[in-house]
């Protein structure tokens, strides 16, 4: 499902289960659920406002590949944002690649995620001709 589709709750809980998760991942303990509330609400506005057209699994993706490249071992804006930027370049590579003809070359999780974004092309698509 895209981020623009979920509404505000929904959201903020999967952006606290994003960060629970990263923190785990990053071996930081933080007890403090009013800190985890802050994060996950800047994740949701981040993500509601710049990644609005992006599957939740892409941001999980980000978020696993961010954690395990990333030589700052500290959840902030400014990293999720450098994570989420590099998924949205993978895609977009993804796509050109696929244009090509060089499928080959997508990485098996970018793939996925261009079938979910072409299903939901089609359906907007439909929706537009029908409308």
């Amino acid at each position: 499902m895209e981020i623009r589709n979920i509404n505000k709750n929904d959201l903020e809980l999967l952006c606290v289960d994003i960060i629970t998760q990263a923190l785990a991942d990053l071996g930081q303990k933080d007890n403090d659920p009013e800190h985890k509330v802050m994060l996950a609400q800047s994740l949701a506005k981040d993500l509601k406002n710049r990644y609005a057209f992006f599957p939740m699994e892409a941001v999980k993706i980000a978020f696993d590949n961010g954690i395990r490249d990333s030589e700052l071992f500290v959840l902030s804006a400014a990293n999720w944002c450098k994570w989420l930027n590099k998924m949205k370049s993978e895609i977009w590579e993804g796509w050109y690649n696929f244009e090509c003809g060089n499928h080959h070359v997508i990485q098996p999780h970018i793939r996925d995620i261009m079938r979910q974004q072409s299903t939901l092309l089609v359906e907007y698509n439909k929706k537009r001709l029908i409308n």
